[in-house]
C-alpha cells in the first residue's frame, strides 16, 4: 500500500523524519504507560503476579495508542480509513480468514527448520501461560492474544512501518524488512524465524486486501488457534 493508492496522499507522505519520530514517540508512550501502570500496581521487577502481566500489557497497548491513533493519518498523508480501517467488505474479511491457516502452515514449517536446527524451544509468550490458572486471568490473556495484540501490532507494523517503508522500497524489501522489526519486538529469538515468516504473511495479506481488518482477523485468528492448541497439547500431556 504505497502513496498512489490514495488520491489524498501528497509527496510528504510518510516522511522518513517524521514516520521514525511516529515510531519511537509510539515504543516510548508505551513504555512510558507500562512503567507508570507497574509502579501503581505494586509490581516488583523480580516477582510479577499473573494479573499484573496482563495489566501491563494492556497498558503498553494503550499507551502505543494514544499516540499512534491520532499522529498517524498525518504523517500519513491519509485518514485512517484510506490505510485500512474502513468497514470490510466480504473479500477483506475472506483474506483475513484464509490468512490464519496458512500463515500457521508456513511458521510451522519455519518453526521445524529452527527445531531441526538448534532443537526445541517453547515461545516464551507460552511458557507463561500455566500461571494464567483462573477463568478472569485466561480471559484477559486471550483478549489480549486475539483482540488487543492483532489490532495495535498490525496499526503500528503494517499500517505505519510496513507503510513507511513501502513509500520507497517495493513490495518483498518493505514486507521484509516490517516482518522483521514485527520478529524482534517478540523478544524471542528461538521464534524470530517462525515470527518473521508470520510478519511477512501479514504483510502480503495487508496489501492484497487493502485493508488492515483483514490482517487483524487473520492476526488474531493466528494467535486464537496457537492459544487453543498449546492449552489442548497441555491438557493432553499434562
Amino acid at each position: 500500500m504505497t502513496s498512489h493508492d490514495s488520491p489524498t496522499s501528497s509527496t510528504e507522505a510518510f516522511a522518513p523524519t517524521a514516520s521514525l519520530a511516529l515510531v519511537a514517540a509510539a515504543v516510548c508512550a508505551g513504555f512510558l504507560v507500562a512503567i507508570l501502570t507497574a509502579l501503581a500496581s505494586g509490581t516488583r521487577v523480580h516477582h510479577i503476579a499473573p494479573w499484573q502481566v496482563n495489566l501491563i500489557q494492556l497498558s503498553f497497548y494503550a499507551g502505543i495508542g494514544t499516540v499512534l491513533i491520532p499522529a498517524l493519518p498525518r504523517v500519513a498523508g491519509r485518514s485512517l480509513r484510506q490505510l485500512g480501517l474502513a468497514p470490510p467488505q466480504f473479500r477483506q474479511i475472506l483474506w483475513g480468514l484464509w490468512g490464519a491457516p496458512a500463515m500457521l502452515v508456513l511458521s510451522s514449517i519455519a518453526g521445524v527448520l529452527v527445531t531441526l536446527r538448534y532443537g526445541e524451544h517453547e515461545q516464551a509468550a507460552l511458557r507463561m501461560l500455566p500461571a494464567f490458572n483462573t477463568t478472569g486471568l485466561f480471559l484477559t490473556f486471550a483478549f489480549i492474544a486475539a483482540v488487543a495484540a492483532p489490532f495495535f501490532e498490525e496499526l503500528f507494523f503494517r499500517g505505519l512501518i510496513f507503510n513507511a517503508l513501502s513509500e520507497r522500497l517495493s513490495f518483498w524489501p518493505a514486507a521484509a524488512l516490517s516482518g522483521l522489526a514485527f520478529a524482534f519486538a517478540h523478544a524471542d529469538v528461538w521464534a524470530l524465524l517462525p515470527l518473521w515468516v508470520v510478519g511477512l504473511s501479514l504483510a502480503y495479506i495487508y496489501s492484497r486486501s487493502q485493508s488492515l481488518w483483514s490482517s487483524m482477523i487473520a492476526h488474531g485468528l493466528f494467535n486464537t488457534i496457537s492459544l487453543v492448541a498449546f492449552v489442548w497439547k497441555d491438557h493432553l500431556h499434562p
